[in-house]
């Protein structure tokens, strides 16, 4: 089970209050997904276009914020449906895909330690990005019967974590005017680690239902 220190608990209180003014004032759930994207977008342009990691780091932390209304929103006006599920989840990738490429384009010159091509950081975090959101997909699909949703929501960054381990390293380093790239290495790791962490408990689930069967 996911730990109940997860950020999308801790923020579960900020976020119902933010979706209960949003819903006041006409934003659907779908429109509040739409907006999601947008400040991915906008972090991207803050990053590429002006250099400015305070301002990148912020936008990424609104996306996390809008990322948990969209449904907050459902559940209070009682508008959840299929399609809604169906168009969050596109946009999460669409959105995180967009963050990545604005870190991509901003480190294309940089090297880690001289050796270490920052491109190569950002392509695998990213590759492992999506390979933890699939096999949470996959493995809740395989075990709807089994197990209740959210059971392989496990590890420690998932999409929440990455999105605020982003949003917390850049106004360091923008303050601090250094180590982003060394950031970015450590974020790699991280990210590696839940991707494997996730794969070797769902095989493990999987040996087990196949021996009770």
């Amino acid at each position: 089970m996911p730990s109940k220190f997860r950020l999308r608990f801790i923020f579960r209180p900020v976020i119902n209050l933010i979706a209960k003014a949003l819903s006041k004032i006409g934003i659907t759930p779908n429109l509040a997904t739409i907006l999601m994207l947008c400040c991915a977008v906008l972090s991207f342009i803050a990053l590429v276009f002006f250099q400015n990691l305070l301002i990148f780091g912020l936008l990424v932390f609104i996306t996390g914020i809008m990322d948990g209304c969209d449904g907050a929103i459902a559940r209070l006006t009682n508008k959840s449906s299929a399609f809604g599920g169906f168009f969050d989840s596109i946009m999460d990738r669409i959105s995180e895909f967009v963050i990545f490429l604005a870190l991509l384009v901003y480190t294309w010159d940089q090297f880690l330690w001289i050796l270490i091509d920052v491109k190569l950081i950002i392509f695998i975090t990213f590759l492992a990005s999506l390979m933890i959101s699939y096999m949470r997909a996959r493995a809740e699909n395989f075990f709807k019967k089994e197990m209740n949703k959210g059971e392989f929501d496990l590890g420690l960054m998932a999409r929440s974590e990455r999105l605020f381990y982003i949003f917390i390293t850049s106004i360091v380093c923008f303050y601090i005017n250094a180590f982003y790239n060394e950031a970015l290495f450590l974020f790699m790791w991280l990210v590696l680690g839940t991707a494997f962490f996730r794969f070797i408990r769902i095989n493990n689930q999987i040996k087990k239902l196949q021996h009770e069967t």
